[in-house]
């Protein structure tokens, strides 16, 4: 037994350090793999659904811009109560409108939607998560808000509920699976949408015509379609050809189409019929003198 006045050199187990250990954090380091990998993950327990392409997934957020009369409520009909398109993705199907039965459009959405409500309110949208999450199994369901972005109140500093929803609609789950909420939102004018909704959609769908400065804020938002302002204002340009012509957005596919069939332009094969751009002032000016002096 050791006796004596106590010296903290003698603590061996404490304060030695294994010759093993120190050689190993003295291994200097090697950048011989700096991949970023994919992670590998049971696509069974996200619940996105078969692909549908060039529509976006059964598991999406659409957003639908346009004002009255510009053919909104026939695109929603066909949408999601067509077999062609959504209908059978989905197990309950909720409407949020406050002109629900004032529409006579929307007369086959009240027989087939399973709920319909003409009042907005953050408790309402709270009660339909909560009924989303305790269902079980994966049946998906859909929530279509029809022109009610003008009822939220949006506060500096604060994040709306829908806005809320939005940045975490594809996770909404039951525990087991996810995956189990969709949403569509309806709007007459584009700069009622949040930041949050614009940078979460899966797709757009912009119905009718524009006044100037509203086609200009669409396109400093959207300016990833083409690649800059006047590209996409030049895809707005080619999307209409007929009445009732309609552009859709696919950001999931980053594409822009004339109405589901007609690809006007993709990022991964740029435009369909080529475009040179718009001349400068400079240019044109240019050209004209260039054609006066040859008149002389």
């Amino acid at each position: 037994m050791a006796t004596g006045k106590y010296n903290i050199s003698n603590d061996y187990n404490l304060y030695r350090v294994d010759e093993h250990e120190k050689t190993k954090k003295e291994k200097p380091w090697v950048a011989d793999d700096l991949g970023v990998y994919p992670i590998q993950v049971d696509e069974s327990k996200l619940n996105q659904g078969q692909s549908k392409y060039p529509l976006v997934n059964p598991v999406h957020f659409i957003i639908v811009v346009g004002r009255v009369k510009a053919g909104k409520s026939v695109l929603i009909n066909n949408l999601y109560l067509s077999e062609r398109f959504f209908k059978n993705d989905f197990k309950t199907r909720i409407l949020i409108s406050t002109t629900a039965y004032n529409d006579a459009v929307n007369q086959h959405m009240l027989d087939e939607f399973d709920f319909v409500f003409t009042e907005y309110s953050e408790t309402l949208l709270d009660e339909i998560v909560n009924i989303v999450e305790s269902d079980e199994g994966d049946g998906r369901f859909l929530l279509l808000l029809d022109d009610i972005i003008g009822n939220v109140k949006f506060s500096r500093g604060k994040v709306d509920a829908i806005s809320a929803l939005i940045t975490k609609f594809r996770h909404i789950g039951n525990g087991d699976i996810e995956g189990k909420l969709s949403i569509c939102l309806t709007t007459q004018y584009f700069k009622f949408l949040s930041t949050i909704a614009r940078n979460n959609a899966s797709a757009y769908y912009i119905m009718g015509s524009f006044p100037e400065g509203e086609l200009k804020k669409m396109a400093e938002a959207l300016s990833f379609f083409g690649d800059g302002d006047k590209e996409f204002m030049e895809i707005f340009r080619r999307s209409r050809e007929q009445d009732f012509d309609f552009l859709y957005l696919s950001v999931e596919h980053l594409e822009c189409r004339r109405n589901h069939e007609n690809l006007i332009w993709s990022k991964e094969e740029g435009w369909t019929q080529p475009f040179t751009g718009y001349k400068k002032k400079e240019e044109i000016k240019e050209a004209v003198d260039e054609n006066d002096e040859e008149n002389e």
